[in-house]
């Protein structure tokens, strides 16, 4: 089975003239083992991205918004909606929908799980459950409030400022550090970089974010595994906090391994699912490199995660809540996560 990706960039400073050559992209075959964790048909869940050319990463700085073009972005980034307010609106993990949304019995009917199936308890044709699948889908129609765009995490505010919060935390952990460098990798539309670049104050920041298919002019058409190389060579051995940062990696697609190469990267942060999900592979969450000989699983339980073995701790920022599209109105949690690999301190050679 193969499986392509994307990558984007934005950013308002950082050596831009190291960015200017353009590179092709990487095509990646990735084996279709999937870890039996109960959902059926969650391929479909996983983005899908194309081989295109790259283009120079560009520089782009936060604008002042004209009167006009706010209503616009609204429905992007400025105005990011609540978590509350999606759960409401949407009935999820089977709480009661906002009354006033309709009248329709069928339509408000609370879901619950059925636990013999693992779906919803009333049924493929659940009014609720379908509402959400639109929403998520981008196939709008009219309880999905006309949206076309299509989600993987449903960027909130609570989720942007509570990175947000993280990565200022991170900054007073590393007070030696004379900037912060957050490189996102898989951007899409740039939603998330937009809103953590409004949001943030204190500590000189430059943000990157890339994509090889950018839907946003905020962002650069740029290969995730080129642009990983770029940074960590460009800010090796500088006074830089330097994390990156992925919504939802495709499945079988792993850009983890390339960060840990770089010694420049202090952090990097996953959004979505986590072990045994439809994000990443197995050299993200599990024991296994690309190169390690299939003759070996009897030993995987013996030896630590990969990412460990190159010198990372797991650590999942549970005061983080998410929204992805894997969540569901009958079940009472959600399948998203954030998670947080931190570089291992390194230790300083005697003299």
């Amino acid at each position: 089975m193969r499986y392509r990706y994307s990558t984007f960039f934005i950013s308002f400073s950082l050596n831009e003239q190291h960015f200017c050559e353009k590179r092709p992209l990487l095509a990646v075959d990735g084996k279709s083992r999937r870890r039996a964790h109960g959902w059926k048909g969650r391929e479909e869940m996983s983005p899908r991205w194309n081989d295109e050319p790259g283009e120079a990463l560009r520089a782009v700085r936060p604008v002042v918004k004209e009167e006009e073009e706010e209503e616009e972005d609204t429905k992007t980034s400025s105005a990011l909606p609540k978590r509350e307010e999606i759960i409401e609106r949407f009935g999820l993990f089977g709480t009661p929908r906002r009354s006033n949304d309709s009248d329709d019995e069928e339509e408000n009917k609370k879901c619950e799980m059925e636990f013999t199936t693992g779906t919803c308890s009333n049924g493929k044709t659940c009014t609720r459950c379908d509402r959400w699948k639109r929403f998520v889908d981008g196939k709008g129609g009219r309880a999905a409030s006309l949206t076309t765009k299509k989600y993987y995490e449903v960027f909130t505010s609570v989720l942007v400022r509570g990175v947000v919060r993280h990565v200022k935390e991170r900054c007073e952990e590393e007070s030696t550090k004379e900037k912060v460098v957050l490189l996102e990798l898989g951007a899409r539309d740039g939603t998330f970089a937009r809103a953590f670049v409004r949001e943030w104050a204190g500590v000189r920041l430059e943000y990157f974010a890339c994509d090889t298919v950018p839907m946003h002019e905020s962002v650069t058409k740029r290969d995730a595994i080129e642009a990983i190389r770029d940074v960590g060579k460009t800010l090796e051995n500088t006074k830089t906090l330097c994390i990156a940062l992925v919504s939802w990696m495709p499945f079988q697609i792993d850009w983890t391994q390339e960060i840990r190469k770089h010694s420049a990267f202090d952090e990097y942060i996953l959004i979505g699912e986590g072990e045994g999900g439809m994000c990443g592979s197995e050299q993200t969450f599990g024991r296994r490199a690309d190169d390690d000989d299939d003759d070996d699983d009897d030993n995987d339980d013996n030896m630590p995660p990969l990412y460990e073995r190159e010198g990372f701790i797991m650590h999942e920022l549970k005061e983080i809540r998410n929204l992805g599209k894997s969540d569901t109105t009958y079940e009472r949690g959600t399948h998203s996560k954030t998670i947080s690999f931190r570089r291992r301190l390194r230790k300083r050679k005697r003299s």
